[in-house]
């Protein structure tokens, strides 16, 4: 994985930083760690789920970010625990080239659905609240997916 750090940005807000010269395309970081139901200040939301992942907490928002959240499709037997079980994968990808010791930033809002707490951004003084119509999507997103892992489970077993 590229080389990434946290640094104090100012009292008490930190972000994450390029330790390296990061090219347009790249895979910054692979989104992993504990799944909750519901939003955290630092979670990132994966479809219906939220990551609480130890870098990716400390991705700030910007309405022009050089990154973005990609969510792939769910990958059955990545779970080593149960190789029927489907597993989200979201990785942080730059979206253009970002310069060593460049802040790695996303739009909140193209993977939130509602935030824990909504802030009006420093770049343009928008109210950052999440995106309502995302909500819709997701379930539509969920409903095709259980269609789906029953199609392949009754075509696995017969």
């Amino acid at each position: 994985m590229i080389d990434t750090e946290v640094k104090e940005i100012k009292r008490d807000v930190s972000g994450l930083f390029a330790g390296e010269a990061i090219e347009r395309w790249k895979i910054i970081l692979l989104l992993r760690g504990k799944e909750l139901s519901k939003p955290t200040r630092t979670s990132i939301q994966v479809r219906d789920k939220h990551i609480e992942d130890a870098k990716g907490g400390y991705i700030n928002h910007h309405c022009e970010p050089n990154a973005y959240i990609e969510i792939l499709p769910d990958f059955v037997g990545a779970d080593p625990g149960s190789q029927n079980a489907t597993t989200l994968v979201a990785i942080v990808i730059a979206k253009k080239d970002i310069d060593k010791g460049e802040e790695i930033t996303f739009d909140y809002e193209t993977t939130e659905t509602e935030l824990m707490e909504p802030f009006r951004c420093d770049c343009h003084g928008r109210w950052i609240s999440g995106n309502k119509k995302m909500a819709g999507r997701i379930r539509k997103l969920k409903e095709l997916d259980m269609i789906d892992l029953k199609l392949w489970k009754k075509d696995e077993v017969g």
